[in-house]
């Protein structure tokens, strides 16, 4: 333990010893959420949920990021790479008892987010969807996959059409109806039919787990309520030695964006990203950053990754 970066200590075990904090914890292993969400979950005043998510924080359990006035509490990188703390901490979640309870309340509120933003998700001509990086992107995936899926296919489905060359099954997720049905038209027209469109959150696509070999997520994770889940959840569904593939906004400041674009996150910080995905036993492959070619136009750089699921 000597080793992680989050030890044991008299303040850790008094910290995660408090049945609030717990479930807390709990919590945020989940997904992140703000103070009101967390307060409304548990049914305590505002107060109690800052207080305890203060001592949490404290102890480097916890980190913080800003959208305006709110701030998103998430589990710290830390304790994601104290392996035995962490473990400790999940196996005390089995005791909690009315632990299934909170964690429905804590979905229908990520539900409640996700129908605030459906609909605001662009197609790639916007920010960050350059030629360079879609070419980039493409010039990794040049081997033919069996089954491939396309999570947050977005409006026109640009990217599962032209997986449908490559792949022999391809199934297109988006959670707005309207982009399926709209997918749905352009398929019959160009009388293509190893693609499939499905109504599905990033989060939880109601797919079996080791369904995929090619999992595609190009410029989708900003829109995510908790990135990291998604990313497990595009994991889970591969199978053993598939591939993930990433296209997404390297961080930038451009605020604006969550207004005229429905962005949550303003970029990720590519270490970041290879920290959850790792979590998740999945090795990445290749990494890079892919400079902006129009900062007129708001052409943002991105990250490219490439991961296969071990």
């Amino acid at each position: 333990m000597s080793h992680e970066p989050i030890t044991p200590s008299i303040e850790l075990f008094s910290a995660i010893s408090d049945e609030m904090r717990l479930k807390i914890l709990m919590l945020l292993d989940q997904a992140e959420f703000t103070v009101n969400e967390i307060k409304d979950i548990l049914d305590i005043h505002q107060s109690n949920a800052s207080r305890h998510l203060a001592k949490l924080s404290a102890c480097g359990l916890l980190k913080d990021r800003r959208d305006g006035i709110k701030a998103y509490y998430r589990l710290s990188e830390e304790l994601l790479l104290s392996g035995k703390v962490l473990t400790v901490i999940r196996d005390s979640f089995g005791v909690l008892p009315d632990k299934d309870i909170l964690l429905c309340r804590a979905e229908q509120a990520l539900q409640d987010r996700t129908d605030k933003t459906k609909g605001q998700i662009h197609k790639l001509d916007q920010a960050g969807g350059s030629l360079k990086a879609q070419i980039s992107l493409f010039s990794k995936l040049m081997i033919p996959f069996e089954t491939a899926v396309d999570v947050g296919c977005g409006e026109g489905g640009d990217l599962s059409l032209m997986l449908a060359n490559r792949c022999k099954n391809v199934l297109s997720l988006d959670c707005d109806p309207k982009v399926i049905s709209g997918l749905n038209k352009i398929l019959k027209q160009k009388k293509i039919e190893n693609v499939t469109p499905k109504v599905a959150d990033m989060t939880k696509t109601g797919l079996p787990e080791n369904f995929a070999d090619l999992v595609l997520m190009s410029q989708v994770l900003h829109h995510a309520t908790d990135p990291r889940l998604a990313l497990k959840e595009a994991i889970r569904i591969l199978k053993p030695g598939g591939t993930l593939a990433l296209l997404d906004l390297a961080q930038h400041k451009e605020e604006s964006f969550r207004t005229t674009h429905g962005h949550i996150w303003l970029g990720f910080d590519r270490n970041q990203l290879e920290l959850f995905v790792k979590e998740f036993n999945c090795k990445v492959l290749q990494s890079e950053i892919i400079p902006s070619e129009n900062e007129v136009d708001k052409k943002l750089p991105v990250i490219c990754m490439i991961m296969v699921k071990q």
